[in-house]
């Protein structure tokens, strides 16, 4: 670790908040676009695609493939670990609130929801990235010459991995069940690929009929095989994504170093057009994520409240994603730092992005699920004033305060 055990909790709480302020003073614009009708829902909708499509998928390979290794890529298995149990915690305060607060299964299902699907991309990302230009002791000594460049792109390593895990299990498990009706379980069964293509062997040769039995149980196999491929196909398909696509082509450069020279060579003609329009493209997509998020905040008039218990679904939401979690996670994130001999865990900015994804309010994506099964829309937008409105600031100035502190602790005991 590179720490900065010179600095003060004071000092680190002050840089700390002047990049989260950053972060809200950019929001903010986009808060005041939808306001003044400059970005009404439908724009925001279409900015939101093109960011996800096009200017994400930039800044990640702009990031990721300049800075990846073979040896990286080993050392980050410990993620999906970190995931699932964040995962399991959460679940878990979320259900401990639903009963505390004696919620019916809609209503468990959706502060279950808010618990588990925290924010891994718009606020985590800028406020990592921003961190790692501003707060000092972040460099990792294991790196020869590490900079500000590679720790924000080790911070983005880290929160995409964790955010396409999430993103899977968002739009599977959260859409088709946490986030629906129960007693309305939403589109009708469609005809599988199987059923459409199974179509049954017509023996029409007459005398032939053992060569035709065995031609159709032939030809019904072939259409099988073509069956369970074209469900494997789509499956991963529809798990894919612009982003992911991204990560996948980053990798791939990382790996093969003449590639992976070319497009970052320092006065190579690669990296002085294609590279450096990709960065550029990259660019813009951090700004235009706050702005976005900023947008949302926004409350609609539109939707009205759908429960009596408005206050208890959105007190148990906040609690059970900002509040629990921490008080479980954060020590473990602690010890582990501390007592446990994994490379990655040595990496001043991975502690500080496990302690911003624990601490992180639910994820705007919710909104747009609620809004496909007309879910508790009017509560999600509730849940999401008073977790980036009101609590963003403070709770990310202790996380991330919390982090260094840990960090320092941890490299005290090193010494």
């Amino acid at each position: 670790m590179s720490g900065e055990s010179g600095l003060s909790f004071g000092h680190i709480s002050y840089l700390t908040f002047e990049s989260v302020l950053q972060v809200v003073i950019v929001s903010f614009a986009g808060f005041w676009c939808a306001y003044s009708g400059l970005l009404p829902k439908q724009g925001q909708k279409v900015i939101s695609r093109l960011n996800v499509d096009l200017f994400t998928p930039c800044l990640i390979f702009s990031k990721l493939a300049r800075s990846l290794s073979v040896a990286k890529i080993l050392e980050i298995a410990v993620i999906p670990l970190f995931y699932a149990i964040t995962t399991g915690v959460s679940f878990g305060s979320g259900k401990l609130m639903s009963r505390i607060l004696g919620l019916d299964k809609d209503e468990s299902n959706f502060v279950v929801a808010n618990s588990i699907f925290g924010n891994s991309n718009s606020l985590p990302v800028s406020l990592t990235v921003s961190l790692a230009y501003t707060l000092p002791g972040l460099l990792w000594d294991e790196i020869p010459n590490d900079n500000s460049d590679n720790v924000a792109s080790r911070g983005i390593l880290y929160l995409l991995i964790f955010q396409q895990i999430g993103h899977v299990l968002r739009w599977s498990y959260g859409y088709n069940t946490l986030m629906r009706w129960s007693g309305d379980r939403g589109n009708p069964s469609v005809v599988s690929v199987a059923e459409q293509l199974e179509v049954p062997a017509v023996d029409s040769t007459g005398s032939s009929g053992q060569l035709s039995d065995l031609s159709g149980r032939t030809s019904d196999t072939f259409y099988k095989f073509q069956s369970k491929f074209s469900q494997f196909r789509d499956k991963l398909m529809s798990v894919m994504n612009p982003p992911l696509w991204a990560m996948v082509f980053s990798v791939l450069v990382a790996c093969i170093h003449p590639i992976q020279h070319e497009f970052f060579s320092k006065d190579g003609f690669i990296n002085n057009t294609l590279s450096d329009a990709i960065t550029q493209l990259g660019g813009i997509s951090i700004p235009l994520i706050l702005v976005i998020l900023g947008s949302n905040l926004y409350p609609s008039t539109d939707t009205p409240q759908m429960s009596r218990n408005y206050k208890k679904l959105v007190f148990g939401s906040i609690v059970g994603r900002m509040i629990l979690p921490s008080l479980v996670m954060l020590p473990i994130i602690a010890m582990a730092v501390k007592y446990i001999n994994v490379s990655i865990l040595d990496d001043p900015i991975f502690l500080v992005c496990g302690f911003i994804l624990t601490i992180s309010p639910p994820a705007i994506q919710l909104t747009q699920i609620t809004q496909l099964n007309e879910f508790f829309e009017s509560e999600m937008a509730g849940v999401l004033f008073w977790g980036y409105v009101v609590l963003s600031l403070p709770v990310s100035i202790f996380g991330v305060s919390a982090a260094m502190s840990v960090l320092r602790w941890a490299e005290e005991s090193h010494q």
